[in-house]
Order: structure tokens, then C-alpha cells, then sequence
């Protein structure tokens, strides 16, 4: 088998040959992923007991294989296009359970998703109502750092804990200590190399338009565009950002890759509301908000360009506007 193969080259130290181009690795010692072979392949060769005694625990006939060392550390091993894409070491800790949840939540209130010193946040909130459930320091990790003022429908978090509680009073016991603006949906006990954030594979948001009047009660949750547009420009605009490009000129700060993969987008209308669907395998801070500006000014000539020549430029001085942050919600987080 092709799975088989790959993993015995890998033991033998055939980098080369079974890594992917792309391949992400997670090590124990370090926080973070390493990207892209080259310094995933230094990484490996500086430590060469990491692999050592390997054995699957699993038939191959997953997506994944998860197998141990003889140092008693978890290992999966992800693929794509033939090639090993991503390697993922975890201590193994039999006290310890991984617990997954799926949240919902009305932003409009916080100061986004991620903790911040002074700021009410949504991990705050949860940290809180867990610090409360369980009278220990629990700290969550996020698949998406949501802004302020932007919803969620399904946000994904995991944490740590060795308390057995069993899933479903997770999501009882919770819901009872968080304000009514925060819900958990599903807790499940996953594998400790489960990560919320590092194991995405894509993303699906949504951003809603109002062409109608202006609402006081639904102000907070999509955007009255003050200005006419065309629908089928913007159809046409929306989709000449599906596939692989450098985002350079629709994100906000200095991350150092802005290259991300658009898998699809959607324009579809219900009555007076316009809902913008986007899927792709990761967005930069801000990106979505920056990308519905650069269309809405593109589809109502207020702006002499289209999204690509936009896109080519990578020059964030032509896209400074943002679109209001109530329009925004995560859909969806898929593994």
C-alpha cells in the first residue's frame, strides 16, 4: 500500500522522497507547527530518536495514521497527492482527556474571540465558566480568532483535563455558567492529538448584505449597504478569487506567508438579504471583511479595478477600507 510505503521511507530517512512540498509538522518540544519540507526534514535529522520503534496502531485505511514510538509519544501521519503532508508528535498521558467543543455565539458584545489583558472576549468568558465548573486554571485553545463584533456559528475549542466528566455534562454544566450570548453545541472526548487550531482543514464563513432599510434590530448582525451595486458583477468578481493566491493585498499585518487557498465562494439572495459564502483552508486577520469592501466598491464603480488586478498588486494602500465586522459569522470549522 501506498500508506505503507510512504511510512517506510519516512522511518529510513528518505525524506526527500515521502514529504510533501507543504508538509507541516508539530513537535513536542516546541510550540506551533514547522512548515515546508526543507526545515522540516533539518528538524527531523536533529532529532533522530523521534521516529525510532515506530509501529501503526491502525489498518491504513484512514485518511491518517496514528501509531507509537518505542518512547511511548503518539504519532499521526496525514497525506495528500501520494506524499506525507503533515507529522504530528504528542506525549502520551493516560490521565489526561482532550475534550472538544463546538460553540455558537452573538459577537456583538466582545472584544472578539482570543483573550486580550482588559477586554471581555469570548475565551474569556469560557475560561471563566470552566475556572467556575471546575476549580482549575483551564486554558482553551480556538480554531478561529474571530474579531470584535463577529459571530460564530460553529467555533471549535479544545482543552486538557483529568477530570472524567462525563461529555455531555460538559455541555450542561457549561451553559449554565456562560451569559445567554454564548452557547456550547457538542463537547466530545477526542485524541490528545486532536488541535483545534493546527489539524483545519478549511473554514466556512459567511457575510451578510441588507439591501433593504436599516434595521435597529438586526443593526448588529449584517450590513444596510448605503450604496446601489450590481449583484451580477459581484457574482462574477467574488469568483476570481477562488483558487491559490497571495493575499497580501487583503489582510491586515506582517504574518509571513499570505498565501491562502479559496476552495469556493457563493452569492445567493433571499428577499433583500445577500449572503457571501466563503470555504477556503485558512484566512488572514481581517482578510474576509477587506475581500467584501474591495467587492462591494468593485460592483458599485466606485472603484476603476477588478479583484484580481487588485490581488496582483499585493499592496494593502489599495484596499484600506474594512466591511463592517456585524456582517461576518464562522459557519463552519472542518477537520
Amino acid at each position: 500500500m501506498i500508506k505503507a510505503k510512504l511510512i517506510e521511507g519516512l522511518l529510513s530517512g528518505k525524506y526527500q522522497n515521502v514529504l510533501h512540498p507543504e508538509v507541516a509538522l508539530r513537535p513536542i518540544d516546541i510550540k506551533g507547527n514547522i512548515f515546508n519540507q526543507e526545515p522540516v526534514i533539518h528538524y527531523l535529522n536533529e532529532h533522530p530518536r523521534l521516529l525510532q520503534g515506530f509501529k501503526p496502531i491502525d489498518d491504513y485505511s484512514h485518511g491518517i495514521v496514528i501509531g507509537m514510538t518505542s518512547e511511548n509519544n503518539i504519532v499521526k501521519i496525514a497525506f495528500k497527492n501520494n506524499l506525507i503532508v503533515k507529522i504530528v508528535f504528542e506525549e502520551k498521558n493516560p490521565s489526561i482527556r482532550r475534550i472538544k467543543l463546538t460553540l455558537e455565539y452573538d459577537g456583538t458584545n466582545y472584544a472578539g474571540f482570543q483573550r486580550q489583558s482588559t477586554l471581555d472576549t469570548v475565551q474569556l468568558r469560557l475560561e471563566t465558566a470552566l475556572l467556575e465548573m471546575t476549580a482549575r486554571q483551564i486554558v482553551i485553545y480556538g480554531a478561529s480568532r474571530t474579531d470584535a463584533g463577529v459571530h460564530a456559528y460553529g467555533q471549535v475549542v479544545h482543552f486538557d483535563t483529568e477530570l472524567s466528566i462525563p461529555d455531555d455534562k460538559w455541555v450542561i454544566a457549561l451553559n449554565n455558567l456562560l451569559p445567554k450570548d454564548i452557547r456550547i453545541k457538542t463537547a466530545e472526548t477526542v485524541s490528545q492529538l486532536f488541535h483545534s487550531r493546527f489539524d483545519v482543514v478549511s473554514k466556512e464563513y459567511r457575510y451578510v448584505l441588507n439591501l433593504g432599510e436599516f434595521s435597529p434590530f438586526t443593526r448588529f448582525y449584517e450590513w444596510t449597504v448605503p450604496y446601489t451595486f450590481d449583484i451580477e458583477i459581484l457574482k462574477q468578481e467574488i469568483k476570481k478569487i477562488e483558487g491559490t493566491f497571495d493575499f497580501t493585498s487583503f489582510c491586515k499585518g506582517d504574518k509571513e506567508s499570505k498565501v491562502r487557498t479559496i476552495y469556493s465562494t457563493s452569492v445567493t439572495q433571499e428577499n433583500e438579504k445577500i449572503i457571501l459564502t466563503f470555504i477556503g483552508n485558512g484566512f488572514l486577520h481581517n482578510m474576509i471583511r477587506i475581500l467584501v469592501m474591495a467587492l462591494i466598491n468593485i460592483a458599485s464603480k466606485r472603484i476603476d479595478a477588478d479583484i484580481l488586478t487588485i490581488l496582483e498588486a499585493k499592496n494593502r494602500n489599495l484596499t484600506k477600507q474594512l466591511a463592517p465586522s456585524c456582517g461576518l459569522y464562522l459557519v463552519k470549522v472542518n477537520y
